[in-house]
C-alpha cells in the first residue's frame, strides 16, 4: 500500500555535489512525520545510506564521469520508507562484496554496502534493461498511523 501522490524522482549527473541534492530531497520528504515515521537518528541512518549509495554509483559505477546519469525515487509506503537507485554501470551483484576492512586499519572506502546492509531492512540489487537497480526498503518502528499501534521492533544488525 502507498501512500497518494507521486515519488520524489531526481535523475543526475554523476557528480559527487549531487549528493548534497538528494539527501536535501530525503529530508524534505520525511518533513511530515506523519507520514514518514522515522526519528532524528533513523532519518540521519537513512541519509548516510543514501549518501552511501549515490557515492558508490557515481565512483564505481560511473568512474565519476558527469557525462553519465543516475536515478534516485524516494517513495513513502504505508509501513515504510522505499529508496530505488538506477545506473547504467556495468553488472553488480551483492553477493561479491567482501567483509570490511578492519576498523583499526582506518582504510578510506569498502565500508558503504556494509552500512547500507545494516542500517535498511532489504537490500537488493537486480539488473532491469541494462541498468543496475538497487532496491532499499527502511521499515517504520514507530506507532502505525493506520493502528495508532506500535509496529515490531527490528530485530537485525542494527
Amino acid at each position: 500500500m502507498s501512500f497518494p501522490g507521486e515519488p520524489v524522482l531526481l535523475d543526475l549527473p554523476s557528480e559527487a555535489a549531487v549528493t548534497s541534492v538528494v539527501r536535501a530531497a530525503l529530508r524534505a520528504l520525511a518533513e511530515n512525520r506523519h507520514l514518514v515515521r522515522l526519528s532524528g537518528p533513523e532519518l540521519d541512518e537513512v541519509a548516510v545510506v543514501l549518501q552511501e549509495a549515490c557515492t558508490n554509483v557515481i565512483r564505481h559505477a560511473h568512474l565519476s564521469d558527469p557525462r553519465r546519469r543516475f536515478q534516485v525515487e524516494i517513495r513513502r509506503q504505508a509501513e515504510a520508507l522505499e529508496i530505488v537507485v538506477r545506473d547504467e554501470g556495468r553488472p553488480f551483484d551483492l553477493a561479491t562484496v567482501g567483509p570490511p576492512p578492519e576498523p583499526e586499519r582506518l582504510e578510506e572506502g569498502g565500508y558503504g554496502v556494509h552500512i547500507i546492509r545494516s542500517w535498511m531492512d532489504e537490500v537488493t540489487v537486480s539488473r532491469e534493461g541494462g541498468r543496475n537497480v538497487l532496491r532499499m526498503l527502511r521499515r517504520y518502528r514507530g506507532p502505525s498511523a493506520a493502528t495508532g499501534t506500535p509496529e515490531a521492533t527490528h530485530a537485525g544488525p542494527r
